[in-house]
């Protein structure tokens, strides 16, 4: 089945992902995690993106991606992917070769109203709901750690729904199954995620319907906002 092609259209926030081959682990140990980082900052500096969050894991990462156009989003993941691997093939020299990630990344849509405030909360909570940390800020290598603002980290923007006061707390709070499998479906899926009217008409508008199919009926949690937040939805 041939693939469809990647759709990056203007204006929105977009939720990013690849994971290595197989979930084999590509981040051994902090030198990688940190030349990483330094390696997205690098990027985005010189292309221009604006980078809301990140969670780099040992087997796969998260990047919630602001690009000034739709276009600039392949453009930026071309760049950061073929630095990566270069970096990973001088240091662990494979024996044979093969696919160091599992394949394309993929971006999902994400509607700017509470339901970016869930996706910034699923993707700088990765760590502790991965059971690694017992608080979010803990995890070094996200951008709701402290060190977040250290030399060679990616700069953060303000993203189109700023993150309220208390946020640390909503980052701590136990989420809802319901919310977690609707933003792993959307990212596995390249789907938009928002509240179901709004998916259907964006799908329809940028010829994703193929990634909503099946999708089931959204359950309660994914219509409910978890934080009320005055906000303008695209």
């Amino acid at each position: 089945m041939p693939r469809h092609p990647r759709v990056s259209p203007d204006g929105f926030v977009q939720h990013v992902m690849n994971r290595g081959d197989h979930r084999e682990t590509i981040f051994f140990k902090s030198s990688d995690f940190r030349a990483f980082l330094v390696i997205v900052a690098e990027c985005a500096e010189r292309l221009r993106m604006r980078i809301l969050a990140y969670c780099i894991m040992r087997n796969h990462f998260h990047l919630v991606v602001w690009p000034q156009e739709g276009k600039d989003l392949p453009v930026f993941m071309q760049l950061l992917m073929n630095l990566h691997i270069q970096r990973y093939l001088r240091h662990y020299r494979p024996e044979s070769p093969g696919h160091i990630y599992q394949g394309r990344y993929t971006n999902s849509i994400v509607q700017s109203d509470h339901h970016l405030l869930r996706v910034l909360r699923y993707v700088e909570a990765n760590a502790l709901a991965a059971g690694l940390v017992t608080r979010a800020e803990d995890y070094k290598w996200s951008s709701a750690s402290p060190y977040s603002t250290d030399t060679g980290r990616p700069a953060l923007t303000v993203g189109p729904v700023p993150k309220p006061e208390g946020w640390l707390t909503y980052l701590n709070a136990r989420r809802s199954s319901g919310e977690t499998r609707a933003i792993r479906q959307s990212a596995s899926r390249g789907a938009p995620y928002g509240a179901p009217t709004w998916v259907t008409r964006v799908a329809k508008q940028h010829d994703l319907t193929h990634t909503i199919r099946s999708r089931g009926r959204p359950t309660r949690s994914e219509s409910v906002p978890a934080i009320d937040v005055p906000v303008a939805s695209q």
